[in-house]
């Protein structure tokens, strides 16, 4: 096998193992197994495990950079370039398998590379490109700009890179199907806005019970309607004792 024929099946197999076991628990020995190997003679194609991290790492990043950078620079709306972002994505995903899942475990990890400067400046690039259409779109209108941009960007982005590590196994046939949902789901939201002139949907038994239960709750208490009459008979009734006693009192003989 040629050279650059094996080490990419060394990085090939090195990301499942990574992926599957951690960078900490895969040795060189297993790779080498994986591989047909020794670990004497991987170490003709790598220096070390972290160098075939590196690799695997900047291999990935560059060539998402890449794609990202050519989506940003589209004279599309800010809508078709972030679908396109997220397209991107999946599918350089899916050419660089467990890249994702590997930085996403290790991530905590990642300073102590050998090629560490590289790795981040190409996230940094990477995170900018979602940034910049967003921010594109909110400029424009076409976005809400009630919504905060970073946190937006950071949102959608996290649950394009997890979708990845969901749809392992199937990600080459999901990928038109996993944009169409979270481009919809994140643009367009989930519950559909009723249309001018619609009626409200009606309010369920259990929603009224709620509502009124919390009237309830919130309302200061208040007398009855007809407390002010009940008192005012019953003030009557005592004026009326009242003077009888003292009529009874005034006929008695000792009085005066």
């Amino acid at each position: 096998m040629a050279s650059a024929g094996r080490r990419e099946v060394i990085l090939a197999e090195s990301a499942r193992l990574f992926s599957d076991r951690g960078i900490a628990a895969t040795t060189i020995r297993e790779i080498g197994e994986a591989v047909g190997l020794n670990s004497g003679t991987l170490y003709h194609y790598f220096s070390s495990k972290d160098a075939i991290v590196s690799e695997i790492l900047v291999s990935f990043l560059t060539d998402l950079v890449e794609r990202y950078d050519a989506v940003v620079a589209e004279p599309e709306t800010a809508r078709t370039r972030l679908g396109r972002i997220v397209r991107v994505s999946l599918e350089v995903a899916d050419v660089h398998p467990y890249a994702t899942e590997i930085y996403q475990n290790e991530f905590s990890n990642l300073s102590a590379l050998p090629r560490y400067t590289e790795i981040a400046a190409a996230v940094d690039s990477s995170h900018g490109a979602w940034y910049s259409v967003v921010e594109d779109g909110v400029r424009d209108g076409e976005f809400n700009s009630g919504v905060d941009i970073f946190e937006f960007q950071r949102m959608m982005r996290e649950c394009v890179f997890m979708s990845v590590r969901w749809h392992r196994a199937t990600l080459s046939q999901d990928i038109e199907s996993l944009t169409d949902t979270l481009t919809t789901v994140f643009l367009n939201g989930f519950v559909p806005a009723p249309p001018p002139g619609s009626v409200p949907p009606p309010v369920t038994a259990r929603r009224r019970r709620v509502v009124k239960k919390a009237a309830a709750e919130s309302a200061e208490p208040t007398e009855p309607a007809d407390s002010a009459e009940e008192i005012r008979a019953e003030l009557d009734s005592l004026r009326t004792e009242l003077r009888a006693i003292r009529e009874a009192i005034a006929d008695r003989p000792d009085a005066g």
